[in-house]
């Protein structure tokens, strides 16, 4: 076979360009109709979907937002811990509660039973620290004393109490340990913590 058969047997088809570099043929060749018609139609899809979206009854961004923080809170709202479970009173509900005398005294029953072990027969403190200073580790607010006594400090060595009391135990060991303070008792473990203003 001569060499102009050969270039003629690889000649390109009519319309194509060729361009050659340093005697390397470079075909122009045709793309596949399928991959046209997927580009043409991605365009036509882009096209209709930016018209949705920003002219016509699509959902903005802001209203996508607004939907799902509304169903945000509602997840909240339905698993929200309840007045009398651990987490579910206020710092005003424990207040009240501890303002009673019948429940500082339920609270100081718990307290020898379950906390005096750790914490001294008085709050002053031992293998836990002082209840009665102005030392707090994990704060001194009603709310955080009854998250620090539910939930425990399993670092520290402190049992999570939530399962094994009461909501009104919980509250009443609350009002008992808010009592403690400033009550000075002999032998009291130095300050832990930082120094908290108690109202």
């Amino acid at each position: 076979m001569s060499t102009d058969n050969k270039q003629n047997e690889f000649a390109p088809p009519p319309g194509m360009e060729v361009h050659v570099y340093d005697g390397i043929e470079e075909h122009d060749n045709f793309l596949p109709r399928w991959w046209l018609w997927l580009l043409y139609g991605s365009i036509v899809f882009s096209a209709g979907y930016y018209a949705h979206y920003t002219f016509g009854p699509g959902p903005t961004l802001r209203d996508e937002y607004a939907v799902a923080m509304q169903q945000l809170e509602t997840v909240r709202a339905a698993h929200a811990p309840k007045p009398g479970q651990p987490g579910g009173d206020t710092e005003d509900s424990l207040k009240l509660w501890a303002a009673s005398d019948t429940h500082r005294e339920k609270g100081k029953e718990a307290y020898v039973a379950k906390c005096a072990v750790c914490h001294g027969q008085k709050g002053e403190g031992g293998i836990g620290p002082n209840l009665a200073d102005d030392y707090w580790i994990h704060g001194a607010q009603y709310v955080q004393l009854a998250k620090v006594i539910a939930n425990g400090v399993t670092d520290k060595g402190m049992p999570p109490w939530g399962a094994l009391v009461s909501p009104d135990e919980l509250k009443s060991l609350v009002a008992y340990v808010r009592a403690l303070h400033g009550t000075n008792p002999p032998n009291a473990k130095g300050p832990q913590g930082e120094k908290v203003v108690m109202e």
